[in-house]
């Protein structure tokens, strides 16, 4: 199901990400409070494994001597969550883009890819066993549900869905038109009607 995967992917789809000389995402980093309870989170409860933890003494930004670590929690296609700490509090602090408080997802966020609605009740399940509330949105062309990590980062888990292929073509084909005429008109109506219309839980209906 996912758009990810080149099993069954229209032609047109593998043309066009073949021409992209960019690859897939390495790693995305954010800042972290404390590392342990990141690990904690990431590893135990969202089962990243830790696969790499460095230890650098200078920062490349200043030249200086430092001491910080760098560590990283794997994806299913090798990339990463990467996550800073300084040995100073002070340092991690003024760091973070956030300063540690919770951010909404128009602010940040990262959103990562699981395979069924299934997977996304499973780690509800696990967030919610572990004290952690997530909130549920059903986007039309993916379904999710948001929560924040140890570092008030915004999480997204979300799936593709039955019509993801096809809406996802669709605007592909008028991406360029709507952003043009989004930015010329001042009350252009809305094109994802499938917003709140598709799978609902159990407990919703």
């Amino acid at each position: 199901m996912g758009l990810s995967s080149t099993n069954a992917t229209p032609e047109h789809i593998i043309v066009r990400r073949a021409s992209n000389r960019v690859g897939q995402l390495h790693h995305h980093a954010f800042m972290s409070r404390d590392m342990e309870a990141t690990r904690h989170f990431y590893e135990d409860i969202l089962e990243l494994p830790l696969i790499g933890t460095w230890v650098e003494r200078v920062n490349p930004v200043t030249g200086q001597p430092d001491n910080y670590v760098h560590t990283f929690f794997e994806l299913s296609d090798g990339s990463c969550l990467a996550f800073f700490q300084f040995k100073s509090n002070q340092s991690s602090f003024e760091q973070s883009v956030n300063k540690f408080t919770d951010v909404n997802p128009f602010a940040h966020h990262i959103a990562l890819t699981v395979d069924g609605i299934e997977s996304v009740q499973y780690f509800k399940a696990r967030l919610t066993d572990a004290g952690i509330s997530a909130f549920e949105t059903d986007h039309g062309y993916c379904y999710s549900i948001y929560f924040h990590d140890p570092n008030g980062m915004q999480v997204e888990l979300t799936t593709h869905v039955p019509q993801t292929r096809e809406m996802m073509d669709s605007a592909a084909a008028t991406a360029h038109e709507t952003l043009l005429k989004w930015r010329e008109e001042e009350d252009l109506a809305g094109n994802n009607t499938h917003r709140g219309t598709g799978w609902k839980p159990a407990s919703a209906i």
